[in-house]
């Protein structure tokens, strides 16, 4: 959503959305602000992240023709830092 605090002329702060064009928030404090940010990011991660994992879930490509298997990744781990480490990581997720 885009979106910009203001401050208020009686001192606390206001969140004017672009998206409706008129005040969502009033008389706030940074401390309120935060947690409101917080709480939209949350909510964006956690819709992106089940997005994600559904499709995976579903045996389908989240990342397209980027989606890597766990063979894949193991496959660049032992490229990149050697077959110890890959050894290491399938003992931590297998």
């Amino acid at each position: 959503m885009g979106q910009q605090i203001i401050k208020q002329p009686k001192g606390g702060y206001a969140i004017f959305s672009t998206i409706v064009d008129n005040i969502t928030h009033y008389d706030m404090t940074k401390e309120d602000i935060i947690e409101e940010l917080l709480k939209e990011e949350r909510n964006r991660i956690t819709e992106k992240v089940n997005k994600i994992c559904d499709k995976l879930d579903a045996g389908e490509n989240p990342y397209y023709q980027f989606t890597l298997s766990i063979e894949d990744c193991l496959g660049v781990i032992e490229e990149v830092h050697g077959e110890k480490e890959r050894k290491e990581v399938e003992k931590l997720i297998k």
